[in-house]
């Protein structure tokens, strides 16, 4: 059988709705004797008739309507194909579908995608951000699901290449009143005797004390489990326990809800967050928003003298 022509399905579809062949015809600005021959070959390429002609007009056949129903589908198909590469003439047009961690859809990543998307040139772009683990969105980003993720550094992203996004540290964050608000610096030990907030969904926090072994610490008390770092920082304002979270993160409540973040000392809390793609990107889009969301926060730069030599450190 030979493939259907999609002009031939359009118009068949059109006569089907306005159960009329003069109505399409004047409609398309087209000769009705054309659009009748046109059926008639789709009839004798399909072997059954699909449309009878009726007091008012022509009504499908039975058969007719089932085909009808899914030559609208194909019709409507290409339509949106050709709405979407008309859309793509222009440069940094169309939708990208970014993967990320939930920590960082909720610290600086919001607020830099709404940079890029306020720019004159990018009024017709579409971001859509999926939440789940780095694990996951590493895996979204190699399978396509994904254009582009961003995650914790500590992921495994071979076949991947990456951008250094920002860096960020650990921090216990408490309240005003809490014992911990006058210490000069804070180890994770130090907040282990204290009552603690914790989150349900997330392991970012379960993988961070893992490094030490502190999460098998016994000393640990989840006084509140909570499933977003919102209702963590929320309690921990409201003197419920101390909660542990990226301090970039926090410090957007502090105001808000008057709080303290502590980073802490322990060398485990230091991290590096990155942007990961797949090798050969090529969409103008994705190659932008990359080299955007990799300059937004540059590394600051220390001179520390070791006694022997000038060395430049690279801190949060």
């Amino acid at each position: 059988m030979k493939d259907f022509d999609l002009t031939t399905l359009r118009l068949f579809v059109a006569v089907c709705d306005a159960k009329s062949i003069k109505r399409v015809a004047e409609r398309e600005q087209v000769d009705a004797s054309g659009i009748t021959k046109r059926i008639a070959k789709l009839e004798e390429q399909l072997q059954m008739p699909l449309i009878k002609r009726v007091r008012q007009g022509v009504t499908p056949t039975p058969e007719g309507a089932i085909f009808c129903e899914q030559a609208s589908k194909l019709v409507c198909d290409a339509q949106k194909i050709a709405a979407q590469m008309t859309r793509t003439k222009s440069a940094l047009t169309g939708t990208l579908m970014l993967a990320a961690s939930s920590a960082n859809v909720a610290s600086v990543l919001t607020e830099d995608i709404a940079v890029f998307l306020q720019q004159p040139d990018h009024r017709k772009v579409q971001i859509i951000v999926n939440e789940m683990m780095s694990k996951d969105v590493v895996q979204a980003v190699r399978d396509g699901r994904a254009t582009m993720g961003v995650i914790w550094d500590n992921t495994e992203t071979s076949g991947l290449q990456h951008e250094d996004y920002y860096c960020d540290q650990v921090a216990v964050v408490v309240n005003q009143t809490h014992p911990l608000r006058e210490q000069p610096e804070v180890w994770f030990v130090d907040v282990t005797p204290f009552d603690m907030v914790t989150m349900r969904h997330s392991r970012h926090t379960e993988a961070l004390l893992k490094r030490t072994d502190a999460i098998a610490d016994e000393r640990m008390h989840s006084r509140l489990e909570v499933s977003t770092w919102e209702a963590g920082l929320r309690a921990a304002a409201q003197g419920v326990g101390a909660f542990i979270c990226p301090a970039k993160l926090a410090h957007l409540y502090t105001n808000t809800w008057d709080l303290h973040v502590l980073p802490l000392a322990d060398a485990w809390a230091h991290q590096l967050n990155k942007i990961i793609y797949p090798s050969g990107l090529v969409n103008p889009l994705a190659m932008q928003l990359v080299a955007h969301l990799s300059h937004q926060h540059p590394p600051k730069e220390k001179v520390k003298n070791n006694g022997q030599a000038t060395v430049k450190v690279k801190t949060p």
